[in-house]
């Protein structure tokens, strides 16, 4: 809190009372599927950077370590469910797989159409993701706890006083039958 009398009042907290709720598995699957694809041909790709610095191709070194250095930045967009980064991860695996092929190279290409695959998968889903948020902040669903759940909320039922009992005379009963003086 700040020392002046005239400051105006700041919230304690900005975040929501209510827990964020969980996208559906099927579209985070998508997302989590693709970050690890990505993360593992940065991993490969810096592998192969790491080996060839060390056969003394220093200018294959630097451009497999700039590839390595971009893939892992889009697997962290992706991870952060970026569309952007889906986007331009897949564009970016898909240019450097068709200029490999216009040399005539069509080794991996197979393994290649697998990882494309999976990063447009990815990429859609960050969109069905964001789609999915979109409709959630504006219709809440059923996910999110009701306040008539929470024990605190409720209380137990107030039972309904019982009739006197024959057995004991009511205090009314007792000054009924009683003579008056």
């Amino acid at each position: 809190m700040s020392e002046n009398p005239y400051a105006t009042p700041q919230a304690q907290s900005t975040q929501s009372a209510l827990p964020r709720a969980k996208a559906p598995d099927t579209i985070g699957r998508k997302i989590v599927v693709g970050c690890i694809v990505a993360s593992l041909s940065a991993a490969i790709g810096l592998f192969s950077a790491v080996n060839r610095f060390a056969s003394g191709n220093i200018a294959g070194g630097i451009g497999s370590s700039i590839d390595a250095v971009l893939i892992g930045a889009f697997a962290y967009g992706l991870y952060r469910n970026s569309r952007v980064a889906a986007i331009l991860l897949a564009g970016y695996f898909i240019l450097g797989r068709l200029m490999i092929l216009t040399v005539g190279n069509i080794n991996g290409l197979g393994i290649a159409v697998l990882i494309a695959l999976a990063y447009l998968s990815a990429a859609r889903g960050t969109f069905q993701y964001h789609r999915w948020l979109q409709q959630e902040r504006r219709f809440p669903s059923s996910q999110r706890p009701r306040l008539s759940d929470d024990p605190l909320f409720r209380t137990p039922a107030i039972p309904p006083s019982a009739p006197p009992t024959s057995a004991e005379p009511s205090d009314a009963a007792t000054t009924a039958s009683a003579p008056a003086p």
